[in-house]
């Protein structure tokens, strides 16, 4: 299955046809997912639709014509007899192949999906009342920041960066969603990001003393799998203490207790 996306059904039909390089009466096409406009941006959905070519079944060879001359009428006949038991039976039309997506498409559809996001979280962001502009930086192929410069970061933050990371949540779904999967995409305002995993750091060192002075398991409150990550890797060569996440997600916690 190969999937285009577009605003309307219309549109993700014609970014299939620029792709395959075709016409419409060459391909066949099939609507996967509808357009839908969500609610102040939030939930939308572009139109998905699988394009893929029509296979062209070759015609059968022609029998080969009785010679005209009369001495070659039964040696033709008992030729065409004998290709007919032995030729194999007619078979189906084999299913389409799914057109091969080349490392240059591939990487087209990186930077569409990327270039679409930063639309996306301008309207959110907009809608919210916040003057802001963002701006990307990269770390690698599958590492994204998109930097927010505001002058008041809190509003875009939020309390314990609930606001900020559920943009950062809705803004990964968007990616998976368009061909995007494997972009690792993180947002980030007045380096909230830097002085958050400081402050993890310092919550995991003083909480694993605690636990080992007592010798009770503390649980921490829920945070994104993300944050939970840094708590296992600063405790990870912790010898007196050991770590597991605990719960379900949205509500999903660290607890920390004595090795």
């Amino acid at each position: 299955m190969t999937i285009y996306t577009g605003k309307t059904e219309e549109a993700a039909i014609a970014a299939g046809l620029a792709a395959l390089n075709s016409r419409r009466d060459q391909v066949i096409t099939k609507v996967v997912a509808t357009p839908r406009k969500g609610l102040f941006g939030i939930g939308r959905r572009d139109a998905m639709v699988d394009v893929v070519l029509k296979t062209v079944a070759e015609p059968a060879s022609t029998a080969t014509s009785a010679a005209p001359v009369a001495e070659q009428a039964a040696t033709s006949q008992a030729q065409a007899t004998s290709s007919a038991a032995t030729a194999p039976a007619p078979h189906s039309a084999a299913a389409p192949a799914e057109p091969t997506v080349t490392p240059q498409e591939r990487r087209q559809r990186r930077e569409a999906a990327i270039e679409a996001v930063q639309d996306y979280l301008a309207t959110i962001v907009e809608q919210l009342g916040i003057d802001a502009t963002i701006d990307m930086e990269t770390g690698s192929h599958r590492q994204v920041r998109l930097i927010f410069t505001m002058d008041k970061e809190g509003l875009l933050i939020g309390k314990h960066g609930r606001t900020i990371n559920a943009l950062q949540s809705l803004a990964q779904l968007f990616l998976n969603h368009h061909g995007a999967a494997h972009v690792e995409l993180e947002l980030d305002v007045a380096n909230y990001r830097e002085r958050r995993a400081a402050t993890l750091t310092r919550l995991a060192e003083s909480t694993a003393r605690e636990v080992v002075a007592t010798g009770k398991p503390i649980y921490l409150d829920p945070m994104p799998s993300f944050e939970r990550k840094q708590i296992h890797a600063v405790l990870a060569k912790n010898r007196y203490v050991t770590t597991y996440s605990a719960g379900k997600e949205p509500h999903r916690a660290v607890v920390i207790e004595p090795a």
